[in-house]
């Protein structure tokens, strides 16, 4: 089952959630939509569940071709499951997941039987059988939200529809409740959509990751696309952490300061025009030999090994300007630096943008 929509626009007074926005995601696919606070994706994923409905004009949203942007929720087939989980209290485990085949009219509803046989198969797919009696108040928040996704599975929906699922839960059961969201996802092949504003959490668990901005689609492609080729600077500074150096744009190099480094993608612009080099703090080499012209000297301000990377601060001597590093533990314990002294630094990996981009 597709999911495609074309052109919607949704404005709530003045302010514009959605702007022309178009998408389309194949039969099968889990896509991310990431973004900050404010651009567009929890609004965009509630129009496509029905939720919401588009200004009048020519957008639509389309089921396997099927156009539903008129037809209510509850006659898409279309899973949801929020943030917040949303259980019954004083319903079981094995009743919060039959629910929503329960409440179906009767030439619809499976029959007891039929009813106890999907909630048996999805209890074990979310492997919490054993706690089918227990209510959501004995129950961990990884937990609640496996049963939130089992209820949204099991009217048998066409398109799974996940709003920041694991948004309330903390660091290290969002990263098991993600692996095991992929799995699921990798046995049963529903068609999904989560909104996450983490992303780790996009880039990790998705097939495809739409990075949305001010209500219109920044960029879309698979995560190694749009990490390792943004499409802007937003896309850039929003997925991790990068530096930023001013330069200049000399026969497809950058200049910073007196020092030339190639850069590995730029944005067409004029020879000799101003420039900003994206550097992601993994891509910076940190040694105690110049190598003019392609090395710059910088001042350690501080370091911090704890955790799989080191960390270092660093102040370039002819500019001022601070920036971070990131080192392996061995490279780190190689070159063993002391706050106060002066290395060299040479950018690796360096990406060019016009200094009229926009962040």
């Amino acid at each position: 089952m597709s999911v495609e929509v074309k052109n919607l626009t949704k404005k709530f007074g003045r302010f514009v959630a959605l702007d022309d926005v178009n998408l389309k995601v194949e039969s099968g696919e889990l896509v991310a939509l990431l973004g900050p606070s404010g651009s567009g994706k929890t609004t965009l994923l509630r129009t496509i569940a029905g939720l919401e409905f588009p200004d009048p004009g020519n957008g639509q949203v389309l089921f396997y071709g099927q156009d539903v942007t008129l037809i209510p929720a509850s006659q898409r087939q279309a899973g949801f499951a929020f943030q917040h989980y949303a259980l019954f209290r004083h319903m079981t485990v094995f009743e919060n997941i039959a629910f929503g085949l329960r409440v179906r009219p009767a030439q619809t509803r499976p029959s007891e039987a039929g009813i106890r046989e999907r909630v048996d198969k999805l209890l074990q797919l979310i492997q919490l059988d054993p706690l089918a009696g227990r209510y959501p108040a004995q129950l961990s928040g990884g937990q609640r939200q496996r049963v939130a996704l089992a209820r949204a599975l099991a009217v048998e929906p066409k398109v799974l529809l996940l709003d920041e699922p694991f948004g309330a839960l903390d660091a290290k059961v969002r990263k098991e409740l993600r692996r095991w969201l992929r799995n699921l996802h990798d046995e049963i092949h529903i068609t999904t959509l989560f909104v996450t504003h983490d992303q780790e959490e996009a880039l990790e668990v998705s097939d495809r990751v739409a990075i949305l901005r001010a209500g219109k689609i920044e960029q879309i492609g698979t995560p190694e696309q749009i990490y390792d080729h943004p499409a802007s600077p937003f896309v850039y500074d929003f997925l991790g952490n990068v530096n930023l150096f001013h330069g200049r744009i000399h026969e497809g190099s950058v200049v910073i300061g007196s020092t030339t480094f190639a850069a590995a993608e730029s944005t067409p612009a004029a020879a000799q025009s101003p420039a900003v080099a994206f550097v992601r703090p993994h891509d910076i080499r940190i040694t105690r030999e110049t190598a003019p012209p392609r090395t710059f000297e910088a001042r350690v301000i501080r370091s911090n090994a704890a955790g799989p990377v080191a960390q270092l601060e660093l102040e370039r001597i002819d500019g001022g300007d601070r920036f971070m590093a990131q080192l392996s533990k061995d490279e780190f314990q190689r070159l063993a630096p002391k706050n106060g002294e002066t290395v060299f630094v040479e950018l690796m990996n360096v990406r060019v943008f016009g200094e009229d981009f926009s962040i």
